[in-house]
Formats: C-alpha cells, structure tokens, sequence
C-alpha cells in the first residue's frame, strides 16, 4: 500500500467485493489475439501513481488495456461511464484495477493543463513542439513518456482560465484541461502494449512540480467567449455535446456538406475541446467507421479561430423535442448564477438572446449621455477592458442579427435589446477600488489586480532593483518595496510621491515599472508623450492606479510641470473626455516616471513630490548577458503573482509614501537642475561654483573669510540676478527685498553691519556658504564636478 493513499479507500486489495465501477469494466471486450506491437506486452506498474496522487491529481478507472468496442477498436484509453463525476480513487483502489489488467487516468482539474504531445502527427521534417517550446517560452516541464511514443507535459494555470483544444499551427500537439482525462504512469497502451512512463531522469522534474504556463501561451489557446462572438449565443463542455449528439441519428449526415457543417458547428460550441465526441459519434456510422484519422484532421484542420458556422446548426439538428430542453442546460450550464430555482430563467430564443447580451452589454447613463458599455477580454494585453459606444452604433452593429421576439416576430437584435426593460443598465459610474465599498446601481469601473496572488518567485526582479534601480542603496530599495506595497494595500489612496529612475539606455528602469502596470491590469497605463498625461483629454486617467510615464522629462515647460504636480498630489482631478462634459473625480494615481535624461523631473529646494534614484550602470555591466530574458521568463511564470503576493503580505501600519522619502543624491542633482528655471537659486549656484562673490572680489579672498557687500554690491547683484532672470524669458521682478529674502534662506545675514555702521549683507566664507547651501536643497552637492 502507498504511503500517499488517503486512508479511506474502498477497496482493500485485489480480493476484495466488486464495486459498481469495477463491475462496468467486467463487461469489457478483450481480444485474446497478441497486440500488434512486435515487442512483449508490458505490465501495469501501480507505484508510478505514486506521483500522480504526490502532485494532488484525481485518479480515475479507464478500461481494460485491450478492450475493443463494439466494432473492434480499441478503448483503453476511454473512461468508465459517469468519469467526470465519479469520485477519484484511493491508490489501494487504483492499485486493484490495475491488477485486473485496467488502466487508470488522470481526470484533469480547472488548474491542470497538459500539453498532450503524439509524433505521428508531425508533418516530415518539423517538430511542433520544439517550434511551441521556442515561439512561447515554455519552461522545463515533468512529463510522461506515453506508450505510443508521444509525451504528456504537465503545467499549471489560472483555475478561471479556459483553453482550446489546439492550434493549427502545431499539428500534433493538444491542449488539455478540466473537462478531459489523460491516460496514467504505469498504464499500458492499447496498440503499442507499451507501458506509460514517468521521466527517469534523477534531476528531471516531478509531477508535483509542474511550473505555471506562461501568460503568453495561455493568450494564445484562451477559449473565445461564444457570448464575445456576435454569432453565438452558448457554450458547450464536451460532455454535454456528447449528450447532444446521441439524440442525432448519424445516419442523417452522410451528405458531406451536411456533415461538414454540423462539425464546424460542433466544433465552434465547444472551442475545439469536443474532438472525441465528434469521432465517436462519426464513427459510429458503419460506412466511416475507419475514417477516425481522416476526421480528426478535418476537424484540427478548423484551427482555433470561430467560424462563421455556430452553434445554432447543432441546435437545428437537434429533435423538436430536445431543443427546447437544450437551450435550458445550456443557460444553466453559462450563467454565472444559478438560474434552476429563478422564475424569470430564460426559456425561450428571445430570453437566450437578452442572457447573452447582457453578459457582457449594458447600458448607463453618464454625464447626460446615454451610452452602452461593453466589457471585454483585450486582444493582446489580456485584461479586462470596457469600450463605449452610443445606443446607436450598437444597434447598427447587430442590425444583420435577427431575433425571434415571443410574439414571434423577427427583430435587429441590436435595436432590440437597446430599448429592451430588462437589458443590463445602470445610472452611472463610479471608479472605486476600496474593498467592501459598494455603490447600488453605479457601474464600477474598478476590475481588480490582473493577476492573482501566489507564492513563488521573483528574485531576479529584486535583484535588478535593488543592486541595479537603487545602486545598493538599503534605504532606497525599501523605499521602492513600501511604496509598491503601499499601491496594491490602497490602490484607492495616491502616493503624493512619485518613484523617478534615472539612467542610462537599457540599464533596465523601465522593467520594475512594467511589472507594476502588468499587475495593474486594465488600470496600468505606459505613456511617453507629455500629451497623455498634461494634455486636455485626460479621460484614460480616470481608472488609473498605476501611471508609468516612460522616458518622461519637462525640459523647463512649466505648464508640464505644473500639470505633473498636480497629478502626483492633488485629492481631486478633473477628467475631460472628448465630446463630454468635463467631471471631478478622487486622484488615485501611483506615477513612475523613467528617463535617461539630465533633468527629468521639476524638483523644487523643499520637494516632497519626488523619489529620485540613479541606476547604477556598472552594476547593470556586472549582470549576465541573459539576465532579462530570465528575468521576463521569472515574470511570465509566475513571478507578477508571487510579487503581489509578496507586497500585499507586507506590514504598512502606519507608513505613507510621503513620510519618508530618501534624501538620495540623485534627488539632489534634479533640484539643482531645477534652478534653470529659477533665477535666484540658478544665479547663487553659479556663483557658489565658481567661487568668486562679485567683480570686487575673487575666490581667494572669500575662501578664507567672509564677505560684506555694500549697498553699490547689492544694486549690482540685483542688477545680475534680473539679467538672469531677463535669460529665462521672466525679466524684471527682482528687488533688493526679494534677493535679500532668498539670501536670508541660504546662509546671508542680510541685518549686519560693517566696521563703519553701514548696513551690509554678510556672506560667511566660501566652505560655510557652499554648506549652508546644502542644507537649503537638502543635501551635498559634488563643487568639483558641477
């Protein structure tokens, strides 16, 4: 007995009383001859489900190794009636069948994905599955060698993620998930009379270990919505359209066309995941019985793209009788509540109709406009996005679909469903992020993080940011981490700090902040230009958390500057769309700014606005050469979860972003860039760089001891500052008063008196007025170098 069975299984050893599924497998046709394979038959090898039920799999009774149906072909392979609801075997009870010369599966969870891998398929010369491995970056994957020479890989994936049966650009390589069985390690094959094996390799990994499919592949076999198709209405699980099929009469379809268009048909319900039942069910016609092969590549030959043959000609094939009772399992079956004990559960095409169009349809009124919305899975980004459109254009839309109304007339749906009273409206919207804050018949625009958290790993992209992004720096990296954390605990409370890395091109600045606006999903927004983010149209600023402004920098405009303050620190923003009123709304904006030039952010003496880092270009030089390809490869495999897991799991009690912003040398040198756009501070830098105070006096004198400056010194350096002043396009309000106050600030006792009692402004020596300075900007500056 394994040490990994449950402790409650049915079934004690191989003596042990029959139970149902065991009596179902006793009718099993065996064929006495010798398998067609010219080497020995194997034998079941239970230890091998060791591993399987180590990595949580549920474990089913498949048939005998050589059982043959009813026309002769094998079905060891298949499962016992009911396997998709049957309860999973205990190892004793698994162990059993297998005595019994039966195989066992692997029925596959909502988290299971297994790339199903059969060589035959292979066109001459090419192998798909190096191509798969290549074009998405699959990781190393624990497999299963399979006993007709083909590989089962093991991968993980998101529990609500729906996938298709393949793709047409890799014959031969299958995509399987919940819904669908694999055949078992230590089972045999039915024609091969090869057992299935578990890689050998003592490094190679174990079942338990599968690693997360890579976002990237996952985009490319996600099952298309049919409610997102404006040709379809359902969906179907290969179960129920083998359910379906059984009330057709196969002997109705010999005509190719007929028969080609109910596969399409078949094949567009279920997303391409109900290939067996279509072969069963095909096959089951005495004339094609053989023709297994043929059917399979016309129905891969369909590729994972809908077509424009749906579900309604497998609806039409159906008996009068069973439509009706069709299209109810088939709302069950869609809807996100459970409709069996609603009294208003569609019943009819109008009803499935509304059902389908208010899935992802409805309509608002928002700011005196009166508006549809529609909520989609974007095409590339793969979060979840809503586009607006006026009433009019969806009507337009639908027009070449008919609905058939219950007075049984036929309408646009699109029309239709506009003016319908029990379409998915709301009265306005809201974007609101706070958790447990609910808004009665507001639509939220709030969709949540992109992806969920989970443990694991993602140490490359803290190393990147600490040794790289912070140049080492312990106080700057925490700072990075709290203020991360900070968003995704309150994305509905902003930073009032903005996170700017500087650096040269390709030190890697902008991956931290692509991260954080991947996690951000739909509320993460990448811009470069000043337009999208200072510009009048600002409405894609109205769902943000996350604003990534990527190669930022105002270069002295400071109407840009001002635009950008605001944004960082005002609690309330106005939203202007194009063609709509303008409207007020709660700033929730986290900004990250990145930029490889010398003066990117507006930072004032006192700034509060800013976090400021240098990357370190030698450290960036030090990394490996292929550091960011594993460091995309960590992120797409499970590292945005494990990051999120991580900052939400943090303690913030107590921490703003504003409370403890490093004082980083890089935060210096924006400041004094800043003074290019302020006279006073830009002419007293200068000065303090060259080391000479006036015309009178030069740089020994004042090295060594202080300076007064007399009434004819201050008409002069007045007169100097307004010059300044004059260059930056902001001539002539400079006073005596004004300088003298900006002197005050920075070390002059601008009340003192000379030898002789006259009023002077004393300027401590050079070294003090350089500190003093300092002190003034808030930290040291390099005199040497600037």
């Amino acid at each position: 007995m394994s040490t990994l069975e449950n402790g409650n299984g049915r079934a004690e050893g191989t003596g042990a009383p029959a139970k149902a599924w065991e009596k179902t497998v006793e009718t099993d046709r065996i064929e006495t001859t010798e398998t067609a394979s010219a080497a020995a038959p194997a034998s079941h090898d239970p230890k091998a489900l060791d591993e399987h039920l180590a990595a949580g799999h549920e474990l089913i009774p498949l048939r005998h190794w050589k059982a043959k149906d009813s026309n002769g072909k094998p079905m060891g392979k298949a499962g016992l009636p009911n396997w998709r609801r049957s309860a999973p075997l205990s190892f004793s009870e698994a162990e059993a069948h297998m005595a019994r010369g039966r195989n066992i599966g692997v029925r596959l969870r909502s988290t299971d994905l297994v790339v199903d891998v059969d060589p035959r398929h292979f066109a001459e010369g090419d192998d798909p599955m190096v191509r798969l491995i290549a074009a998405f970056g699959l990781p190393e994957m624990p497999f299963v060698r399979t006993g007709g020479g083909g590989w089962h890989h093991y991968m993980r994936k998101p529990e609500d993620a729906e996938i298709v049966n393949n793709l047409s650009d890799y014959p031969g390589v299958e995509f399987k998930s919940q819904g669908q069985q694999v055949v078992a390690a230590g089972s045999i094959h039915p024609d091969t009379g090869q057992p299935y094996i578990l890689d050998d390799d003592p490094l190679a990994l174990l079942l338990r270990e599968a690693p997360e499919a890579p976002t990237a592949l996952l985009k490319a076999i996600e099952k298309r919505s049919v409610a997102s198709d404006a040709d379809s209405f359902g969906e179907l699980t290969p179960e129920r359209l083998s359910e379906w099929l059984g009330w057709v009469s196969v002997l109705e379809y010999r005509d190719e066309t007929k028969w080609r268009n109910l596969m399409m048909s078949c094949h567009h319900a279920t997303g391409g995941g109900g290939l067996n039942e279509f072969l069963a069910w095909s096959t089951s016609d005495p004339d094609y019985q053989d023709h297994e092969e043929k059917i399979r590549y016309r129905w891969k030959s369909l590729g994972d793209k809908p077509g424009a043959i749906t579900i309604g000609t497998l609806i039409a094939a159906l008996p009068a009788d069973k439509r009706r009772e069709a299209v109810e399992s088939l709302i069950r079956s869609a809807a996100h509540d459970d409709f069996l004990d609603k009294p208003d559960m569609p019943q009819t095409e109008a009803d499935l109709a509304l059902s389908s169009m208010n899935k992802d349809h409805f309509t608002v009124l928002d700011a005196g406009k009166h508006l549809v919305g529609r909520e989609r899975i974007h095409p590339t980004l793969g979060h979840l996005e809503v586009n607006w459109f006026p009433a009019s254009a969806i009507s337009a839309h639908f027009e070449g679909r008919i609905v058939e109304t219950d007075d049984g007339k036929n309408k646009p749906l699109g029309a239709w469903w506009v003016k319908h009273p029990r379409r998915r409206q709301y009265d306005g919207v809201v974007f609101d992020p706070a958790p447990n804050r609910q808004h009665a018949r507001l639509y939220n625009l709030w969709r949540g993080w992109a992806v969920k958290p989970k443990a694991g790993d993602w140490s490359l992209m803290k190393r990147l940011l600490r040794d790289v992004l912070c140049a080492g720096d312990a106080e700057a990296y925490d700072y990075v981490i709290g203020w991360s954390a900070f968003m995704v605990q309150q994305p509905h409370v902003p930073a009032e700090v903005a996170l700017v890395f500087k650096g040269s091109k390709g030190v890697g600045k902008g991956s931290f902040a692509r991260a954080l606006r991947l996690i951000a999903g739909a509320h993460g927004k990448q811009v470069a230009q000043p337009e999208h983010f200072v510009g009048k149209f600002n409405e894609h600023l109205m769902d943000c958390i996350l604003l990534f402004v990527d190669e930022g920098y105002w270069a002295g405009d400071p109407k840009a500057a001002g635009a950008v303050k605001n944004l960082i620190t005002e609690p309330v923003l106005s939203f202007e769309p194009k063609g709509r009123p303008i409207v007020s709304g709660p700033n929730m904006l986290h900004v990250v700014i990145a930029s490889n030039e010398a003066w990117v952010v507006p930072a004032s003496a006192d700034e509060r606005r800013f976090a400021v880092f240098e990357a370190d270009t030698e450290a960036r030089k030090a990394l490996p050469s292929s550091f960011f390809d594993h460091l995309n490869s960590e992120m797409q495999n499970g590292g945005l979860a494990a990051m999120l897991h991580d900052l939400l799991a943090i303690d913030l009690a107590g921490w703003h972003p504003r409370g403890a912003i490093p004082n980083t040398k890089a935060l210096v040198d924006q400041k004094v860039e800043g003074f290019k756009r302020d006279p006073l501070p830009h002419w007293w830098f200068r000065l303090l760089e060259s080391g000479c105070c006036t015309n009178d006096i030069d740089e020994r004198k004042w090295s060594i001891d202080h300076v007064d400056l007399s009434s004819l010194d201050k008409e002069q350096i007045v007169s100097d500052v307004n010059a300044v002043a004059k260059s930056m396009g902001r001539p002539g309000q400079f006073t005596k008063k004004s300088v003298a106050s900006f002197l005050k600030l920075v070390g002059v006792e601008v009340d003192s008196k000379n030898k002789r009692g006259e009023r002077v402004w004393r300027v401590p020596h050079l070294g003090q007025a350089r500190h003093d300075f300092e002190v003034y900007i808030g930290g040291p500056v390099d005199w040497d170098g600037a």
